[in-house]
Order: structure tokens, then sequence, then C-alpha cells
């Protein structure tokens, strides 16, 4: 049993430019995330990135970077955007963001007070959603994918990911850092 479908991601890269902000998702002292539709989306902006660069450019779509963060259903983007692809797709919802304070925006690693402000924060404000699917599959029992946009499911991984007519035209939206890539998942 599997599930071949396009596993949707943000990058906080494009092309050889690895200056954007990535974000990072907070979990309460949880080993993992909750599904974005039982609330809020805790988040703040991360001061590390998987690539060892961060900036301050703010893509269309964020990253997010932590401890289990493949574990984060769907992707974080504007609102307009968002807005956007849930009025020309099916399967999409949007969860609203409480953003919290990184303890680093203030003070250094170090402990020190921070006397300017910190590179990997954005360079501008930007009204952020968090956009997903709660349309679940379960790869160990597939059933027909009746939506454009869905969450696969394997003991509780997630993956975020669409069909092959919303990945054409995903394509020629011309996002920036979105990576869309087939993927088989074994059940």
């Amino acid at each position: 049993m599997s599930i071949t479908a396009w596993n949707v991601e943000a990058k906080s890269f494009k092309n050889d430019d690895y200056g954007y902000v990535n974000i990072a998702t907070t979990w309460n002292g949880k080993d993992e995330p909750l599904k974005p539709n039982r609330g809020l989306t805790e988040a703040m902006w991360s001061h590390e990135s998987l690539y060892g660069v961060i900036g301050s450019k703010v893509g269309d779509f964020i990253e997010v970077h932590g401890v289990n963060s493949s574990w984060q259903e769907g992707i974080f983007t504007h609102r307009s955007i968002a807005e956007k692809l849930i009025s020309l797709f099916s399967g999409l919802k949007i969860n609203e963001i409480q953003w919290r304070e990184n303890p680093l925006e203030h003070k250094l690693n170090n402990g020190k007070p921070r006397t300017k402000k910190a590179k990997w924060l954005p360079e501008k404000e930007v009204d952020i959603v968090h956009l997903y699917s709660d349309v679940y599959i379960d790869v160990c029992n597939p059933q027909p994918i009746t939506t454009d946009f869905f969450t696969a499911i394997r003991d509780e991984r997630p993956w975020f990911m669409c069909t092959r007519q919303a990945k054409e035209k995903l394509i020629k939206m011309d996002f920036e850092n979105l990576k869309i890539i087939e993927r088989t998942i074994q059940g």
C-alpha cells in the first residue's frame, strides 16, 4: 500500500540566495506539534536554519526549522496567498498564528542585550498564516483522493500533498520558496 502524489514544501532559499527567514513552531514541551485544526498554531521567528545561513527576506512561503519540523502539517504563507489558493483549490484551510517572541530577539546567546535588530528577523512586517489540509489519507489504508490538497499520514508522520492537476496550476503561479516534488510514501 502506498500513495504517490506531489509533496508541497516551503524552502528558505531561492536559487543560491539563502537569505530568507524561517519560522519555528512551538509545542509547549510536547514531542510533536498539535494538529492545526485544534486551534491556533504557535510559532516564532527562528534564529536557526538547516542551511547554516539565515536572513531577513520574506518569501512567498516560509520554511519551518526546528526539532521535528518535518512533522509540521501544512506550510506558512502570506494571508493573501493562502486566500487565493483556498479560492482555487479544494482541501485547504487557514489557521491563525499565535506569535511567540524568540528569546534571542532582545538578547544574544551569551545573555548580553542585543544592540541592534537581529539579522534573522523579517525586514518588514508581514501577515502570515498557517495553510494546511484537514483531509487525511492513511497510507496504510488509502482511500480515493477527492480533494486537490490532502495530508498523507503514516505512523502519525504527515506529508502535505497535492494532486498532479494542483501541482501544474501551482507551478504556473510561479511562487518563490515553494518546492513541489513527486513522492511515493509506502504504507
